[in-house]
């Protein structure tokens, strides 16, 4: 039923005076707009369902209308869960819709807006994402999931594989670049964590792919959410996946040595203790994590309060891959943050200027619980004499253990072999440090102690008692047995590892 009200202009008799009939008749006009609007105002503002509309006063019990509102309000604060998705729809000038996610969290997670275009909650993930699990050998997928082992990105010696190659495994997933990707999956073998995922990640941004994710959580939370999983990984028809390289990802050797950038070594506190590029700080990557999970905004600025902004940040473990993590976790900061391997600085170091001229064990044997005394001795190396016509410098490099798990020292310096007596200097022909590598001043020592099954049971570090001459004492708290060492010197970010050097025999 619809009403038409006209307001036309009064009609006077006499210009100077209104009369009672006059203000009456514009009253009772006026009164008639009034209901009007209310009677329109009620329409609109019903629902089809008869539910509590909360931004739809109804003029008739306005009062009440009031009180279901508060009440209404109270019970969406007590009641909202965690996670609670809001989405702002803005309308701009060009007509282009612009989307911004408001979330309702805990506290102690992500919160930021940078996190949340990085990490995806199990619930958010939609239906037109590719979810890219890396697991190795996983015994349960996220429905749907294509299947890439992460450790295809890598060739032989734990070096990450050309751009095209790897391209080319992930279209025969049925990924294009243009695809959104949400990246899971863990290394059980490993001990699990995010690190694999997270390197996955780095990876494809690599690669120029701009829609990836990292899933905030694992298959439990997936579960957990109501989610579907299967024991096959999905499959998908294959496409074309054209890399677009973003070269700013990846630290070369002459970036770190010339470009002036802060230096983070990921590695553990132990092994940053024996030998680390010149000028680095340690900010093990486990620090970033919280129950496997990337902690929150706030508690990774003050982690990482050192650092500047205005400056480039190079960040690196024994191939890269663990240092990913802090990786992450930077670029989600706003850092212009690169990866980078300690074992590509290592090749491009000068050839290391001492060799080991003799290690010995006093008492040998002992007993168990007693304590032994290590002495190792080194000297100058003597001028090599090399073949001027040979054209090509080498390098020979042996991985031993597991490169992407962080594996212990000395392994994890890498075994160098400089029995040739050449050595590559770097890409460009420089010497870095070639004065001052192996400077007895700076020369740190440090024997590693492995057991009769070889996994390491101590490590001490030797201090110069004179000359070139350093000792250090083991408490021989172990088992009956023979035991190895080997000795690990480093100086100025120069290592090099003298393996199977002693034995030492532990007595009832």
């Amino acid at each position: 039923m619809f009403c038409l009200l006209q307001i036309g202009p009064v009609q006077r008799q006499n210009e100077d005076m209104i009369s009672i009939e006059e203000i009456r008749d514009i009253g009772i006009k006026m009164l008639s707009l009034i209901l009007l609007i209310q009677l329109f105002g009620i329409a609109l503002a019903g629902t089809e369902t008869g539910e509590f509309c909360p931004t739809c006063p109804d003029s008739s019990i306005f009062d009440g209308w009031l009180a279901q509102r508060e009440t209404y309000e109270k019970a969406d604060q007590n009641d909202a869960p965690l996670g609670q998705k809001i989405i702002l729809t803005v309308q701009n000038a060009d007509s282009e819709v612009l989307r911004t996610s408001v979330e309702s969290k805990d506290p102690s997670s992500i919160d930021s807006r940078f996190f949340a275009e990085a990490l995806v909650l199990p619930s958010e993930v939609s239906a037109s994402d590719i979810v890219l699990d890396i697991s190795p050998h996983a015994e349960r997928y996220i429905e749907g999931a294509v299947n890439l082992n992460y450790e295809n990105f890598f060739g032989e010696g734990w070096r990450i594989k050309p751009a095209s190659e790897i391209a080319t495994m992930l279209g025969d997933m049925g990924i294009s670049r243009n695809d959104s990707v949400v990246v899971t999956g863990e290394c059980l073998q490993c001990g699990g964590g995010p690190s694999p995922a997270a390197f996955s990640y780095w990876m494809l941004k690599y690669l120029g792919h701009d829609k990836v994710r990292l899933l905030d959580g694992d298959l439990k939370d997936w579960e957990a959410a109501g989610l579907k999983t299967n024991e096959k990984p999905g499959s998908r028809q294959r496409t074309n996946y054209t890399p677009k390289l973003s070269q700013e990802l990846l630290a070369t050797f002459d970036f770190v040595i010339n470009g002036g950038a802060q230096i983070v070594d990921a590695r553990s506190s132990e092994n940053f203790a024996i030998a680390s590029i010149p000028g680095a700080i340690n900010i093990p990557y486990e620090n970033v994590m919280e129950n496997d999970r990337i902690r929150n905004e706030d508690e990774l600025e003050k982690l990482f309060s050192n650092l500047s902004k205005d400056k480039a940040v190079v960040v690196y473990t024994n191939v890269g891959f663990e240092a990913s993590l802090i990786w992450f976790a930077l670029e989600l900061l706003g850092y212009d943050v690169r990866l980078y391997t300690w074992r590509d600085w290592l090749e491009n170091q000068p050839e290391f200027n001492l060799e080991l001229t003799d290690v010995e064990a006093k008492p040998n044997p002992i007993r168990s619980g007693e304590s032994v005394t290590i002495t190792a001795s080194f000297r100058e190396k003597q001028p090599t004499v090399t073949n001027k016509s040979s054209s090509k410098e080498e390098v020979r490099l042996t991985v031993k253990g597991c490169a992407t798990c962080g594996f212990g020292s000395p392994q994890s310096f890498a075994n160098i072999d400089r029995n040739s007596g050449i050595v590559q200097i770097s890409s460009t022909g420089k010497t870095p440090n070639a004065s001052s590598g192996t400077s007895e001043d700076s020369l740190r020592c440090t024997a590693f102690i492995y057991g009769p099954d070889g996994s390491e049971v101590d490590r001490i570090g030797l201090l110069r008692t004179s000359g070139n001459t350093y000792k250090g004492i083991w408490k021989a708290d172990v088992p009956p047995g023979v035991y190895k060492v080997d000795i690990v010197a480093s100086a100025t970010g120069n290592v090099e590892t003298f393996s199977n050097m002693l034995e030492i025999e532990v007595t009832d």
